[in-house]
């Protein structure tokens, strides 16, 4: 089951457009009329009420006669016999389901998927007998074989009307299918109405009327021709939703909707039949009417709860309570936004702690100076014990980072941080590495299964429309507020480039941008929020392109109180001002958990006071004075949460014996080798990591390859003990002389083992008993001399790109991705696939 606030800017917007759609056919069959038909018609759109003016519509002949296109002299059948042509066809789809028409002379003939039984088919035609009861003279049905409606008509009747009649059974079945499933269907059923015969004159055909209907720079696209309109909206609008959108249609325009159907097509358009003979000037009358509709929905949509209060009640006995009938109407939000009650025991004063971490990068168990989930839960379990005034927040790369991560997409940190209760997650760029898709579902598995929520008000699709949730709005005792999440727009190149195609960052900085964090806080503050918390993964290093850091945007934005920052590692003991805004951040793997203290009374906050509790005094709380204060002398793990990662570490080590390849040779990761010299396991990595990230070439470190392995079938295990470590791959810019100058450092210590060495696909000339320095003679890349002027981007690990093994020549990274290991994996998969 879907999320319902994922898109959710996508969704009001379509709505609202819809609306405009429907509403066009409404005025644009008010002042027409039909001719006599050739002969009896089967289903025909009814047409509107009569149009008070006493004059006929101009286009259909006033006079009584016949009309002229009907032979009025009885022929023998061979006279008027009309030559075999091919059906009328059409498939309605509905639900997911479809079902095809096929309309002959003399007969049409329905196809439903073979499991509705006879009696919903003759449901069906009691349906149409209802609703077009004196339409149907003449008509007889005859139910086959399970799935097959047959409805035999008098002959003669044209190829036109019968394509009229094949749109009108496609509006009957998805009337019928809403009328079964959804109430607010029922507003949009055809209504009873006394038949009027179909046209005889044939409309010139003119251009259609056009036009584009904009809000909030969205646009759907419409056209109008005699007797039909298209419109062309956001693909994912779903049938369920058109139903509602018709049922506000018709509450505000019943009475013109008569003789009008729609069907849904292909994702993204809908059509609109209407009796034809409308005049070009009513049709783009139409358009107005339309274009005023958007923005009347729109507004509905958006609006706040009304203002005007209803009539005080009548004076009761003063021991009768207020009827609970009389309470307003709860305010409703847009965006999928909640407001979520945390804590109503009444108190005006109080202490609000908002606890959070940031780039833990699945650091699940405790791992490289980190506490790991388990004891984090005691933690909060041993605080929450004491207070219910709590927000946990993480600011992002959370879901990606270690094999018990990793192999399960981020399932088991997504289900660890519900079982921790977190509120809201930023996302990071690592979060991006299992792709865009992968994320979205996460995020509505996580809402539809718990509280936690994802947050994202810069992330759009390339129509403009939300990915993630905005904002989410908490209620402590009155004290409101808002958490607004914000992703790096350097997530582009910090992930690998596939992973975010279609997807746009958007600097919140700029103004007059959708989706701009300025925007989100006015209208938090709008709705009455107290206290505002932007939760970031954006950091204070300008490493990237966009150079956006989140004290920039703290300077460039006025009324953030409290920005929960990531992504940049930076630990912060007492936090950061700037602009009023107080920055906070926790380093990495949880080697720290931040707490900010928020002093609350009469619904404004009087203090702010950060802290961090360190992993250190966690692991061994005889070093923390305030666990001694306490009386804490050890922080458990905990048994629920413990049980969980063992249950997964079982799940990783099955996974672990899954064989991805099968390889014809030995790979060679002999320690002594792989130090030393180029071997086909290091040449093969060097390709993996090359052609995974789009470089130009790898220079990646021999110390960094622990195993070989061994011809025949190669495990995911396998291939984990030649990359045990959590190195990801990076990308940096280098010139041609940091290539040698790289170079030269990795071979410096031959003839010794080094775990410097530098392993690459380049074609490298050296001599081993020159002068360290200088032992590098020619370096080639696809047989051409590298240019020691020219820019060139080269593939490594995080490690190196930061300085790791003294590579201090390399330059910006311009782009991360997967673990080594994964991208081995993927490289032996593809390459060698397992028999």
């Amino acid at each position: 089951m879907r999320r319902k606030h994922v898109k959710r800017l996508s969704k009001t917007i379509s709505a609202a457009l819809l609306v405009a759609l429907l509403a066009f056919a409404l005025v644009g069959c008010q002042s027409t009329a039909k001719a006599e038909p050739e002969a009896p018609v089967t289903v025909v759109v009814p047409a509107p009420a009569p149009v008070p003016a006493p004059a006929p519509a101009p286009v259909v002949e006033p006079t009584p006669a016949p009309a002229p296109v009907v032979e009025p002299a009885p022929a023998p059948a061979p006279v008027v016999e009309v030559a075999q042509e091919k059906p009328v066809t059409a498939t309605i789809s509905y639900y997911g389901y479809q079902a095809t028409v096929e309309s002959y002379d003399g007969q049409a003939t329905i196809v439903y998927p073979s499991f509705i039984t006879n009696e919903e088919i003759a449901g069906f035609g009691a349906y149409l007998v209802k609703q077009y009861g004196s339409w149907l003279e003449g008509v007889t049905f005859d139910i086959g074989k399970p799935g097959v409606l047959s409805l035999v008509y008098p002959k003669g009747i044209s190829k036109d009307d019968r394509a009229y009649a094949i749109e009108v059974a496609v509006a009957a079945v998805a009337d019928y299918v809403e009328a079964m499933f959804a109430s607010a269907s029922e507003a949009v059923a055809p209504p009873v109405a006394t038949p009027a015969p179909a046209p005889v004159v044939e409309v010139v055909k003119e251009q259609p009327v056009t036009a584009t209907v904009s809000y909030n720079g969205y646009q759907a696209s419409i056209e109008s021709f005699d007797g039909q309109t298209t419109i062309v909206y956001p693909s994912f609008i779903t049938n369920e939703e058109i139903a509602d959108f018709g049922a506000y249609l018709v509450k505000q325009y019943g009475s013109w909707l008569e003789g009008v159907t729609f069907e849904i097509g292909k994702p993204g358009v809908l059509t609109l039949n209407y009796p034809k003979g409308i005049s070009k000037e009513d049709r783009a009358y139409a358009i107005e009417v339309a274009l005023n509709a958007v923005v009347d929905y729109v507004g509905i949509l958006f609006a706040p709860a009304p203002v005007v209060e209803a009539p005080a009640p009548a004076p009761v006995p003063a021991v009768e309570p207020a009827p609970v009938a009389e309470v307003p109407a709860p305010v409703v939000y847009p965006y999928g936004v909640t407001m979520i009650d945390k804590n109503e025991d009444g108190a005006k004063e109080f202490d609000l702690f908002v606890v959070h971490t940031n780039d833990v990068h699945a650091r699940i168990v405790p791992a490289d100076g980190g506490m790991g989930y388990a004891k984090l839960a005691t933690l909060l379990k041993m605080g929450k014990s004491i207070t219910d005034n709590w927000l946990l927040l993480d600011a992002g790369d959370v879901t990606h980072g270690t094999n018990l991560a990793n192999m399960f997409e981020g399932e088991t940190v997504g289900v660890i941080l519900d079982m921790l209760g977190y509120d809201a997650v930023a996302p990071g760029n690592h979060d991006f590495n299992y792709g865009t898709a992968r994320l979205v579902e996460a995020a509505e598995i996580a809402e539809e299964n718990g509280s936690l929520k994802v947050l994202a008000a810069n992330v759009v699709d390339e129509n403009g429309y939300f990915l993630f949730q905005p904002y989410q709005l908490y209620d402590f005792n009155g004290f409101t507020v808002a958490v607004i999440g914000l992703s790096t727009p350097d997530t582009k190149t910090k992930s690998h480039p596939k992973n975010t195609e279609g997807v746009i960052f958007i600097d919140p900085t700029q103004p007059d941008v959708l989706g701009e964090a300025q925007w989100a806080i006015d209208t938090a503050r709008e709705q009455g929020v107290d206290f505002v918390v932007v939760l970031g993964h954006i950091g204070l290093d300008p490493d990237g392109d966009s150079g956006l850091t989140s004290d920039k945007i703290c300077a460039a934005l006025n009324g953030i109180d409290l920005f929960v920052d990531g992504h940049s590692h930076t630990t912060l003991p007492e936090g950061k001002i700037v602009n009023d805004t107080l920055i906070v951040q926790t380093g990495e793997y949880l080697k720290n958990v931040g707490v900010v203290q928020i002093h609350v009374k009469n619904d404004k906050a009087t203090g702010v006071y950060p802290m961090l509790i360190p992993a250190a005094e966690v692991l061994d709380p005889s070093t923390s004075k305030l666990a001694q204060a306490f009386g804490i002398t050890e922080v458990p793990d905990d048994p629920e949460v413990q049980t969980y990662i063992d249950y997964m570490n079982k799940q990783l080590e099955a996974k672990m014996n899954v064989v991805i390849a099968n390889v014809p040779v030995k790979l060679d990761g002999a320690r002594e080798n792989v130090r030393t010299k180029q071997t086909n396991l290091s040449k093969m990595i060097c390709q993996a990591m090359t052609e995974a990230s789009g470089a130009d070439f790898t220079i990646t470190n021999g110390g960094g390859m622990r195993a070989s392995i061994e011809a025949g079938p190669v495990t995911i295990g396998d291939v984990n003990n030649v990359l045990p470590f959590t190195n990801t791959i990076a990308v940096v810019e280098v010139t041609g002389a940091d290539v040698y100058a790289a170079l030269e450092h990795g071979y410096s210590q031959l003839p010794n083992t080094n775990g410097a060495f530098s392993q690459s696909d380049l074609q490298v000339v050296y001599s081993k008993y020159s002068p360290a320095g200088s032992r590098i003679k020619r370096v080639l890349l696809n047989g051409k001399l590298i240019d020691k002027a020219a820019t060139y981007k080269c593939a490594t690990n995080d490690f190196m790109a930061a300085g790791g093994d003294g590579y201090t020549m390399f330059g910006k990274v311009i782009q991360e991705g997967k673990q080594l290991n994964e991208v081995f994996i993927d490289y032996l998969s593809a390459h060698y696939p397992a028999k």
